[in-house]
């Protein structure tokens, strides 16, 4: 097997499953490549959060996290609320229209997700996803290695 080929392969599956979905999140109204579907799921699960917490659990940096908000709350889908728990934060919050988009997101990604596993078995599934949790466990280990030795100051490795 050539070296790049999982790479190739990941890459194709990932372009194709945005040429699917790039229009319909546009129809919804959605800014695509900017995160908007992956926060009002977040925010439709597990409900209003901290920006801080939205921001990690979307793996987002802080400043394009406020951005996309600044976007998303002019476009009425989120609201900021005093946070009781910190005066120096708010909670980020769906609207009714966030909601109402949020549902339409997770239905396109349902359907995403079937229209993926088509002809794929249960054991064809579980093997593939273990697989991707192996190649994702390598990825996060390699990074992590790579900035413990670039937090060590002088280069040598540590021991």
């Amino acid at each position: 097997m050539e070296k790049d080929r999982i790479r190739n392969l990941l890459r194709d599956e990932e372009l194709a499953r945005r040429d699917f979905m790039r229009p319909q999140l546009l129809e919804l109204g959605l800014t695509v490549g900017q995160g908007q579907p992956r926060i009002l799921l977040n925010l439709l699960r597990y409900g209003p959060q901290t920006q801080k917490k939205l921001s990690d659990r979307c793996r987002m940096d802080v400043t394009t996290m406020s951005r996309t908000l600044d976007r998303m709350e002019t476009s009425g889908f989120v609201a900021r609320e005093d946070n009781p728990g910190c005066r120096r934060s708010y909670l980020i919050r769906l609207t009714s229209l966030g909601e109402e988009k949020a549902e339409k997101v997770k239905g396109l990604f349902e359907q995403c997700d079937e229209i993926m596993s088509r002809g794929i078995s249960p054991e064809e599934a579980e093997a593939f996803c273990a697989t991707l949790e192996k190649i994702a466990a390598n990825l996060l280990e390699a990074g992590a290695a790579r900035e413990g030795a670039a937090g060590s100051g002088d280069g040598a490795e540590s021991q």
